[in-house]
């Protein structure tokens, strides 16, 4: 118990100072394209050496065969559950008040269930958000090349480690894991998005999407944990 209230505890600072830092991203936008775009690299990359930093004391665990095959499995599962989105109707992603909610409901949603669960199937283990962000990161790097993109992928990974270091094996930690995977992902695509493309919307309508998608992302984590539960009395290794 307690060690899920230290993990929930961090979440929520976690959230808040990426919640900052996209405000200011976008803020200083407006004024430096330069520094904000350096504002952006230098948060990436501190999160990803905190990450290696967990990897590393815990390798053995992370590249033992389950874990690691399950890792890869709900790695290439994830890039088709978001690629599956292309076969969604247009009009949902531009039609009110649809499209504030399709991102979340298409992507955040499905991507907190597929997370969850697998945190759970590999017992909570450090270092499976690692191996499957690597797969994933490999055919989207194959689908639209962009290095770039690098830092986006592994920092979502390293604040997921992070949280699951946090909860320990408690059986709440594959939902927070999950979640905090998500949020790092809903702020800092933002991010990275105004970084590559210049996609600009006012900080507050920004922030606004993007609580929007963690929420969904939330609900999805819990349903994973019920779909996780199930399919984990029925595992054989």
């Amino acid at each position: 118990m307690r060690n899920s209230l230290l993990a929930t505890a961090l979440s929520a600072i976690i959230i808040a100072v990426l919640a900052f830092m996209l405000y200011i991203s976008f803020e200083v936008y407006a004024y430096s394209k330069v520094m904000s775009e350096a504002i952006t690299m230098a948060e990436s990359l501190a999160i990803i050496v905190v990450g290696l930093v967990l990897i590393n004391k815990n390798l053995k665990e992370v590249v033992r065969p389950k874990n690691l095959a399950l890792s890869i499995t709900f790695g290439i599962l994830l890039y088709a559950a978001q690629f599956a989105i292309a076969y969604i109707p247009s009009f949902v992603w531009y039609t009110p008040p649809l499209n504030y909610f399709a991102t979340a409901l298409f992507v955040y949603l499905p991507q907190g269930l597929i997370v969850s669960v697998l945190l759970l199937l590999t017992d909570n283990a450090y270092g499976s958000i690692f191996m499957m962000i690597i797969p994933f990161y490999i055919i989207s790097m194959i689908a639209f090349f962009n290095p770039i993109w690098t830092p986006f992928y592994f920092s979502m990974a390293a604040l997921a480690e992070l949280i699951i270091l946090a909860g320990k094996k408690e059986y709440i930690t594959p939902a927070l894991g999950s979640i905090m995977f998500s949020a790092a992902d809903a702020f800092l695509a933002s991010q990275f998005m105004l970084f590559n493309f210049g996609v600009y919307q006012p900080p507050l309508i920004q922030l606004s999407s993007a609580l929007i998608d963690i929420v969904f992302a939330i609900l999805g984590a819990f349903i994973g944990l019920a779909v996780g539960k199930k399919a984990k009395t029925a595992w054989r290794p």
